[in-house]
C-alpha cells in the first residue's frame, strides 16, 4: 500500500489573482515608512576599503591559507604547462602542414 502525504495541498490561486495581491502589498510597503532594526541580511553586507579581522591571524587560519596558496600555485602551474603544450602542438601542426603541402 502506497504511503499517503499527510500534508494538505495549497489552493491555487488565478495568475491575475496573484499579481493583484503583491502590487496591493508593494504599496503598501511602500507608504509605510521604514524604520531601522540594526539588523542587516547576510548577503547585504557593504565593506569599506579594508579587512574586518584585526589582529594576528590563528594558526589554524594561517594553515588553511597555506594550504589554499599552495593549491592555486599548483593550479597555475598545472594551467601554464597546458597552454605551453597547446602552443607547441599549434607551431608543430603548421610546421608539419607546410612541410607537406609546401611540395
Amino acid at each position: 500500500m502506497a504511503r499517503r502525504n499527510r500534508t494538505r495541498p495549497r489552493s491555487r490561486r488565478d495568475t491575475v489573482a496573484s499579481r493583484h495581491a503583491t502590487t496591493a502589498r508593494s504599496a503598501e510597503r511602500e507608504a509605510t515608512p521604514r524604520t531601522t532594526t540594526g539588523y542587516r541580511a547576510r548577503g547585504t553586507v557593504t565593506r569599506a576599503g579594508y579587512s574586518r579581522a584585526a589582529g594576528t591571524p590563528s594558526a589554524a587560519l594561517e594553515r588553511a591559507s597555506l594550504i589554499e596558496r599552495a593549491y592555486v600555485a599548483k593550479d597555475f602551474r598545472r594551467l601554464a604547462i597546458t597552454v605551453v603544450i597547446a602552443l607547441a602542438l599549434l607551431v608543430a601542426a603548421g610546421l608539419i602542414e607546410s612541410a607537406v603541402l609546401g611540395r
